[in-house]
């Protein structure tokens, strides 16, 4: 296990090869089964593949679009989106994306008192453990993946093509890699650590 943590890397540069669903059925499994407050299982996985790609595709430059008129949730953060226009690039090539949601989250633009702010971070927490679970199993089958933050970037236009209940955290995009990967450095663990 702690070699395939060591080992994953993100990847950017997907062969066409599909996935098989016996192996996307695996991956589906490990993030199932990632630990979560009170068992509450808040996650949600949508599997786009296939022809349903181009609506993907189509919301996330819409967003993007949208985002550099100056609108959208991240309207403020220019400096992000050529990033997030590779990003889209990088999910259109790769043959599956899993977007993840969190099926009892709240809008962002929603306020929240203190307590439902808590259990909103909890499943936060919890999704992004069956995310690694599910990267690490990838990995596992020789499946590269990247996790997509630049999805927020399409928030709106995402969730309206989706049409889900609850709030998007996250997407995986899923295949074989195209290029070898190599480490990158980390830091010292001297620096990451405290004891009190």
């Amino acid at each position: 296990m702690i070699e395939a943590i060591r080992q994953r890397r993100s990847i950017r540069f997907f062969l066409p090869d599909p996935i098989s669903d016996e192996n996307l059925r695996e991956i589906l499994t490990a993030g199932q089964w990632a630990p979560s407050p009170k068992n509450r299982q808040p996650w949600r996985f949508i599997v786009v593949r296939g022809e349903a790609k181009r609506g993907m595709d189509e919301a996330m430059k819409a967003g993007l679009e949208k985002t550099a008129r100056g609108e959208g949730p991240l309207a403020g953060r220019p400096e992000y989106l050529p990033n997030a226009v590779y990003t889209q690039r990088v999910m259109q090539a790769a043959p599956v994306t899993l977007f993840i949601y969190d099926s009892e989250g709240r809008s962002v633009y929603e306020p929240m008192s203190p307590a439902d702010r808590i259990h909103e971070m909890s499943n936060v927490q919890a999704i992004g453990a069956a995310i690694q679970n599910m990267a690490l199993a990838a990995w596992d089958m020789g499946i590269g993946s990247l996790w997509n933050g630049n999805i927020f970037f399409a928030y709106d236009e995402l969730k309206e093509w989706l049409g889900e209940p609850g709030e998007i955290i996250a997407a995986l995009s899923l295949g074989y890699t195209r290029r070898p990967v190599c480490p990158l450095p980390r830091k010292p663990l001297e620096e990451l650590v405290s004891f009190k």
